[in-house]
């Protein structure tokens, strides 16, 4: 393992607004340079990984280009609230052993996190279905799939990828390059154009979803943020491509109308709304659900 390091979150305490996030291998000889310039910085949170220089960096990429906020000059102070950025910082932790991300609170104890699988791994309650991959439809790597705009046969080659010609593809992937008469928009949702056994691949999935919705609690999935969840809800309502919209609502930049079907399904997981139609907290969602 790479030696490690610290990122960090330093608030203000006359810049109530802002957080500075740097990485040190020593914060503390760090804080000892920059208090004398600025007696009232102090540590809000910071966290000891091998990854320290990438998660500083994407730290920092997402509060400028997903949380919308300006920078203060070319220093790293944001205008952003520091239990926001820690929100950004923690949500990390999914991609990590337990051993490889330690979180320090701003008193200097050890903070307690939720763990999950690490590394990419994606958690689901023991015996439930994946019903994304390949494998939790009843598809073998190796079985042939139809393109059905075309009659073009592909191979499966792992969970989410067909081999054609000696190249992989995912079903969307496949769709875009070779549909006869692509739509204008240019997107398309993969599984919707190929068969398998004569059955359409999201006829198959909604048996599957079906059968573990039938079979109760044992099938629900497990959700880790609020883009996992924006998934499984576009997922139940037989859109996928409405994730991003749906985590919109969740960041509360747009209003959920009433009649809307996103907001029957949003309110059966347990999701309140406001006066003005926006939701109060996604993660009163029911997890599993």
């Amino acid at each position: 393992m790479a030696e490690k390091g610290f990122v960090y979150i330093l608030k203000d305490g006359h810049f109530k607004h802002g957080v500075k996030i740097g990485r040190a291998h020593d914060v503390e000889r760090r804080m000892r340079s920059m208090l004398t310039a600025n007696p009232w910085l102090s540590v809000f949170i910071k966290v000891e990984t091998s990854k320290w220089k990438e998660i500083e960096r994407a730290v920092h990429n997402i509060i400028k280009l997903i949380a919308k906020t300006r920078q203060v000059g070319n220093s790293e102070f944001y205008l952003i609230k520091p239990e926001k950025a820690r929100r950004i910082m923690l949500e990390f932790a999914p991609l990590f052993a337990k051993d490889d991300f330690t979180v320090y609170n701003e008193d200097g104890t050890r903070a307690s996190i939720p763990r999950r699988k690490a590394i990419g791994a994606r958690t689901v309650l023991p015996g439930a279905v994946e019903a994304t991959g390949f494998t939790a439809l009843g598809i073998q790597k190796g079985e042939c799939l139809v393109f059905v705009p075309a009659g073009t046969k592909v191979v499966v080659a792992d969970e989410k990828h067909v081999n054609y010609r000696g190249e992989k593809y995912t079903l969307t992937g496949f769709t875009k390059r070779f549909i006869p008469n692509p739509n204008s928009s240019g997107a398309y949702q993969g599984p919707k154009y190929f068969s398998y056994k004569g059955r359409n691949l999201l006829d198959i999935r909604k048996g599957v979803e079906a059968a573990r919705a039938a079979a109760g609690s044992p099938g629900a999935e497990q959700w880790l943020g609020k883009t996992q969840l924006a998934k499984i809800i576009a997922r139940r309502g037989r859109n996928e491509g409405a994730a991003g919209g749906i985590r919109n609502l969740f960041c509360r930049r747009r209003r959920c109308a009433r009649n809307s079907k996103w907001r029957a399904l949003l309110e059966a997981a347990g999701i309140k709304f406001d006066a003005q139609d926006y939701v109060i907290d996604w993660r009163n969602a029911r997890n599993p659900l």
